[in-house]
């Protein structure tokens, strides 16, 4: 058990500085020599834990997709209408994103190897598919336009949410309330005019509107 605890404790040092490397160059600048120096051990002692840079990469997007899954997921209870939880499903994301530095190294290393890595693509899988659950919810009652294809609705709202971080990253607004906060509630007005049904359409305007507050 006490060698079980060590190794725990080794992987996640290794995980801390990896993290703080690709924070500072990226994946494609961060040179295994230079994580290897900031975990303060030998070669040997991380390639015991991990064969490459992209295990590595691997895992930090499995551990911070792990954690962003999960706070989706808890937010979308089936006591709640499904448009409400998919609006406060991404002020959540958005929240974590903004707090969480393992969460963001996951979000960050997703947009450098997807298209190349099983892990990202899982990723982003497992996070459409939670969207669409609550999209078709939504359609089922009333609330989706049921012209509408739920499932490209879906692609839509992770499209944006995945853009938005992307953006965020490359381009800081300064004129934006908390910025992530900020710009994810203005992607919510563009959408919520063209997806949702005009009967329900007032009243998720002003749930958007309160869902803003409590986060800025």
């Amino acid at each position: 058990m006490a060698r079980q605890v060590r190794s725990e404790v080794t992987r996640r040092k290794i995980l801390d500085a990896a993290i703080e490397v690709f924070a500072e160059v990226g994946y494609a600048g961060a040179a295994w020599g230079t994580i290897i120096e900031r975990t303060g051990m030998t070669k040997g002692a991380l390639y015991h834990h991990f064969d490459s840079k992209e295990s590595l990469a691997s895992a930090i997007i499995e551990e911070g997709s792990e954690t962003f899954l999960v706070a989706l997921r808890n937010v979308c209870g089936p006591s709640s209408p499904a448009l409400e939880n998919m609006i406060h499903g991404t002020f959540t994301l958005a929240n974590v994103l903004r707090s969480d530095r393992r969460v963001q190294a996951a979000a960050q290393l997703t947009f450098a190897l997807n298209g190349f890595n099983e892990a990202a693509a899982r990723f982003c899988a497992d996070l459409l598919d939670v969207v669409v659950a609550e999209a078709r919810r939504a359609s089922a009652e009333g609330d989706l336009r049921p012209d509408l294809d739920p499932a490209i609705v879906s692609e839509s709202i992770v499209g944006a949410m995945l853009g938005r971080q992307l953006l965020s990253n490359a381009i800081p607004a300064q004129n934006l309330n908390g910025d992530l906060i900020g710009r994810t509630s203005q992607v919510w007005e563009l959408l919520l005019a063209g997806v949702v049904t005009e009967v329900s359409l007032p009243y998720f305007r002003e749930f958007l509107v309160r869902e803003a507050l409590r986060y800025t």
